[in-house]
């Protein structure tokens, strides 16, 4: 694994009894830290392998950045539901429908979820707490014909010190195709050092203005900031002026 930035893990409870107890960990674990599925290929595919040693039952799909269940997305992931074994892997293709109607000028994202739930043994009694545990990790899915390399966006990247309620502001411009995800974003200015909390991913030909932590922050600096990869690799870019 090479960052836990965007890779979640939410516990929800299945069942739960009075003065039970239990502990709860990942068992099955995703090979990737996001998926990219290329339009010219027929589909994508991601392993997901239980390294504990205790059965799942796991279940797999995708949806959108609202996270909800019922979310209409052209994509489906196969099989859905399925049982994993202590040391066994089992391979998931996403494939997208006929329908698909997303952009041909820019990439669009969604979100492949796994979600395993443990068997009970008999042995637990009524008393026990089971815990279905996820994962979610973005898919990035690429049209056919995009101009340049995911690379080209950092590079044309802008930065802009502004001001607005009071409050102090950097402002990211993308005006390429492609979606860049941060890791971290400092300002630097008259040898102060800024952080940029919960940095979140910039679209495809738009700007976001991420909150600075002061109320007085001089106009002039540079910004340091380092993005993810396609292969869930962290890559700096230190000291860019701020136009």
């Amino acid at each position: 694994m090479f960052t836990h930035a965007y890779l979640t893990r939410c516990a929800i409870i299945l069942a739960i009894a009075a003065f039970g107890s239990s502990t709860a960990s990942a068992g099955v674990m995703i090979n990737k830290t996001r998926i990219i599925y290329n339009a010219s290929d027929k589909s994508a595919a991601s392993t997901l392998s239980n390294v504990s040693n205790d059965n799942y039952a796991v279940q797999v799909w995708v949806n959108g950045s609202s996270d909800r269940s019922d979310e209409q997305v052209p994509f489906i992931a196969t099989p859905a539901l399925f049982r994993l074994n202590p040391s066994e892997d089992q391979i998931i293709k996403i494939i997208t429908l006929p329908d698909n109607t997303l952009p041909t000028d820019r990439e669009s994202v969604f979100y492949f979820n796994a979600q395993e739930i443990p068997s009970m043994k008999k042995s637990q009694g009524i008393n026990k707490l089971t815990i279905a545990i996820r994962s979610r990790i973005k898919l990035f899915y690429r049209p056919k014909g995009l101009q340049g390399k995911p690379e080209d966006a950092i590079e044309k990247l802008s930065w802009q010190r502004i001001d607005r309620g009071g409050k102090a502001w950097l402002r990211a411009t993308n005006d390429t195709p492609w979606n860049i995800s941060f890791s971290d974003i400092n300002f630097v200015s008259a040898g102060q050092t800024l952080n940029v909390k919960d940095a979140e991913m910039l679209a495809p030909f738009s700007h976001h203005d991420y909150r600075l932590p002061a109320k007085s922050v001089s106009q002039q600096g540079s910004v340091s900031f380092s993005v993810i990869n396609d292969y869930g690799g962290i890559t700096p870019h230190p000291n860019v002026l701020v136009q």
